[in-house]
Order: C-alpha cells, then sequence, then structure tokens
C-alpha cells in the first residue's frame, strides 16, 4: 500500500511540473489581492500563465483531479506553485466528481499539500452526503490522502444542520469533517406541511 502511495506521489509530482512546463503563454498583470498572503519567493516566476486547465490522472490513468485558474506562477528553485482564483474538483475512483473546492488563492507544494487562502469553500458534488459544504477563511488539503483542515473560524452544512467551531480536522474522501473548538451546531426542523381535509 506505501509503494503504491509513493509511486502515485510520485508520478502525481511528475504531471503537475509537466502541465506547469507546458503552460509557458502570457505574461500576467500584478497580483491584486490584498486581503490574501503574497506570494513569499526570492526570484521571479519561472512559469506563469492565464486562464489555465489542469488534469491530473493516477497511476491507472483515471482522472483524480481538475484544476481551474485564472493565474498560476510556477517557481522551479522551491518547487511551488500559485493559483489564483482556484477551482479544484476531486474525482472518485469511478471518475464521478466528488468535491470542488475554491478560494481566493491557493500554494501547492512538493508534497502534494495544498493551501487555501480567503473565501475557502469546500462543496459535495453528491447531493446525499451528510456533509454538503465547508466554510472557512484558510484551510490545507493532502492531495493524496484527501485530508482537510483548518485553525480558522470553521461553518459545516450538512443535510438539516449547520455547525461553527475554530478548527476542523475532516476527509474527504470519507465525506467527514470535525470539529474540535469551541462548538455550536443549529438543526433546521422542517416544517411539517398540514394533512389535506378529507371530503365529507
Amino acid at each position: 500500500m506505501k509503494r503504491q502511495m509513493s509511486k502515485f506521489n510520485f508520478w502525481l509530482n511528475i504531471i503537475l511540473t509537466l502541465i506547469v512546463l507546458a503552460l509557458i503563454g502570457w505574461n500576467l498583470a500584478d497580483f491584486n489581492q490584498s486581503k490574501a498572503p503574497a506570494m513569499i519567493e526570492n526570484s521571479q516566476p519561472n512559469y506563469q500563465t492565464a486562464n489555465a486547465v489542469t488534469h491530473v490522472y493516477d497511476p491507472m490513468g483515471k482522472l483524480a483531479y481538475k484544476l481551474i485558474t485564472d493565474e498560476t506562477h510556477h517557481f522551479s528553485s522551491s518547487k511551488i506553485s500559485w493559483f489564483i482564483n482556484p477551482v479544484l474538483t476531486t474525482y472518485d475512483t469511478k471518475s464521478i466528481p466528488t468535491w470542488a473546492i475554491r478560494a481566493n488563492k491557493a500554494k501547492l507544494t512538493s508534497d502534494n499539500m495544498l493551501y487555501l487562502y480567503g473565501n475557502v469553500q469546500v462543496n459535495s458534488l453528491n447531493p446525499t452526503s451528510d456533509l454538503q459544504q465547508i466554510l472557512t477563511e484558510n484551510a490545507i488539503v493532502n492531495l493524496i490522502t484527501q485530508d482537510v483542515s483548518s485553525n480558522n473560524k470553521v461553518t459545516l452544512i450538512g443535510i438539516g444542520l449547520r455547525s461553527v467551531g475554530m478548527e476542523m480536522r475532516g476527509n474527504m474522501r470519507t465525506h467527514t469533517a470535525e470539529l474540535i473548538e469551541d462548538v455550536k451546531t443549529y438543526y433546521e426542523i422542517p416544517n411539517k406541511q398540514p394533512a389535506p381535509e378529507g371530503n365529507h
């Protein structure tokens, strides 16, 4: 199992690197994201592009992720990529879309950790899932295990409930999330429709 995960990790790195290399293109304007953290790098990006769509496949050739970004900046020296207005869609083993993840800005590191900054939304694409949405300001997603975490205020929205807490740990693959600190839960009680009156 470890060997398989290691192989997947290796190929994911290779595929992402090749895709970024293939996206050499347009010069971009300066960022105008005052609230999101600035890109902290000692050099200019080696590659940058606008309006990119990236597909990532697992070692078996099945679609694992689709990433749409307004801007992509890759730094070869640090092996870090920055994305502006990313939308990441995850897929299960049957290539069915499972989650859509949005943020103002994101950073992808060489160990396949995706750091999300500003207006983070993790939306379930399965309408019957108990967990439908995760809302927070900053979050971290492990692209290999699909673990997701946040140390900021988090709102979880599910079928018939809404929970708010100050920290969260979860896993998108298992559709689970746990709020850790100062948790408040609000339940929605559906309105009962009055029974129709019978004929007299």
